[in-house]
């Protein structure tokens, strides 16, 4: 596991901490869902393209 350190000025904490509570997340669990979506994001993409990739390929 890393450790990720991130800073912020008062105010994005603040609003950032706003929008955790909304979630019903702690700071740490909202960043851990933001990074949870955007590797899931990715690997479809590249999931996408590899399937793509292979589709174009077997029609030549």
């Amino acid at each position: 596991m890393r450790k990720i350190t991130v800073k912020l000025n008062e105010k994005d904490y603040l609003d950032f901490l706003l929008e955790s509570n909304e979630h019903e997340n702690t700071v740490e669990e909202q960043i851990t869902e933001i990074i949870q979506y955007y590797v899931l994001i990715r690997r479809r993409r590249v999931k996408l393209k590899y399937i793509s990739k292979e589709t174009l390929d077997s029609h030549i």
